[in-house]
């Protein structure tokens, strides 16, 4: 797709790596980055300085054709469809869509304007494998193991703090299970993946774990990333600058 002018919804670890990407490689006009009142941006970040803007209607009216999201998913549920009125939207917090409601809304703007919702890979591998064998998988299992205080937890919790569908788990960790909501939507829905929360006091590093059963194959799939202090992990800011790379062509190896 041919992306000119890009507008960014938040400037966290994940946020800043897709800007300095965007901007060092040249792959667009960078027209804002929308930040809450309370964002203060790092003292050496002067180019990102000069887009940041708190005001809501600038990211409305700005003439973007991609708008990327790493903020929150109340974000998504708030200006999802406002932005798919006017161009596509990538967006990182997927667990939004775990309310049927904000689905709806979501791919009827889509549907209605033409446009497209783009969903990162996130911190994970295997969703085109994912999506393209829906129609034979019976069942996708996905664990996530994170220090507690990195759920929002006590930081001595141990042990399971959530097992049932992946809607229920996106409703209460919003911000920790949008792995599981990418392999939701890429695969057998929200009420049918199965989702496992997990806390570790002892872990510094973030896994996930996901079990895939189909008829005639199964894959089970780990993938381990030290924590950055909050829900992201190491690899969560590479692998989201990799998606935007290839939403722009931008990659050396093509995956396809």
């Amino acid at each position: 797709m041919n992306y000119q002018r890009v507008g960014l919804i938040g400037a966290g670890v994940i946020g800043q790596a897709i800007f300095d990407a965007i901007v060092t490689q040249n792959l667009a006009a960078v027209d804002y980055v929308l930040v809450d009142e309370h964002f203060a941006p790092p003292a050496d970040a002067t180019r990102l300085r000069e887009h940041l803007t708190t005001d809501i209607r600038r990211a409305l009216t700005a003439p973007t054709d991609l708008v990327i999201e790493a903020a929150h998913p109340d974000v998504v549920a708030r200006l999802g469809a406002d932005l798919l009125a006017k161009g596509d939207l990538c967006a990182f917090s997927v667990s939004a869509l775990a309310d049927a409601a904000v689905e709806t809304v979501v791919r009827r703007a889509a549907e209605d304007a033409g446009t497209h919702l783009l969903v990162p890979h996130g911190a994970v591998l295997a969703l085109d494998g994912l999506s393209d064998g829906r129609d034979a998988i019976d069942q996708v299992i996905v664990t996530t193991t994170k220090n507690g205080a990195n759920l929002g937890a006590d930081p001595s919790a141990r042990g399971v703090l959530f097992e049932g569908s992946t809607r229920d788990a996106c409703a209460r960790f919003p911000r920790n299970v949008n792995v599981h909501a990418a392999f939701a939507i890429a695969g057998i829905g929200f009420d049918r993946t199965r989702s496992i929360v997990v806390a570790d006091p002892d872990t510094r590093q973030m896994r996930h774990r996901i079990q895939v059963f189909g008829q005639g194959f199964e894959w089970d799939i780990s993938v381990r990333s030290t924590a950055l202090g909050g829900v992201s992990g190491v690899y969560t800011p590479r692998s989201a600058v990799g998606s935007i790379q290839r939403i722009f062509g931008f990659h050396p190896v093509a995956a396809c």
